[in-house]
């Protein structure tokens, strides 16, 4: 299963890797090359993996399980015994729609 992202969202996050990349590294960082060149992007990675920044490689992690790096293997949390079902698609979709609308009704409220 290959996991979709929006692209707005990966630029975003690596135009945050752009300066630190330069000021650690000296590396000037093409993030339009990056969406492209999966070699590239995962040289990038590579190289801000090995950083002393510790905010770059959280960054540099995170892009690249976006772009369907390497998986870490991570065990599934225990069931609680009293836990209800897991949540629906309908049941996400719902919630994901009342917080848009939420976040949408902050924002015209603060238009005024």
């Amino acid at each position: 299963m290959t996991t979709t992202f929006h692209q707005s969202d990966f630029i975003t996050h690596a135009l945050k890797m752009v300066v630190p990349m330069r000021r650690e590294f000296g590396r000037n960082v093409n993030v339009q090359t990056m969406l492209a060149d999966p070699q590239y992007a995962h040289e990038v990675f590579e190289v801000a993996l090995s950083s002393s920044n510790t905010a770059l490689r959280e960054q540099a992690a995170y892009l690249q399980r976006m772009l369907g790096g390497p998986r870490q293997v991570v065990a599934a949390p225990a069931a609680a015994p009293d836990a209800g079902p897991a949540a629906t698609p309908a049941a996400i979709d719902s919630e994901l729609g009342r917080l848009q609308a939420r976040q949408a009704e902050k924002y015209r409220v603060g238009l005024r």
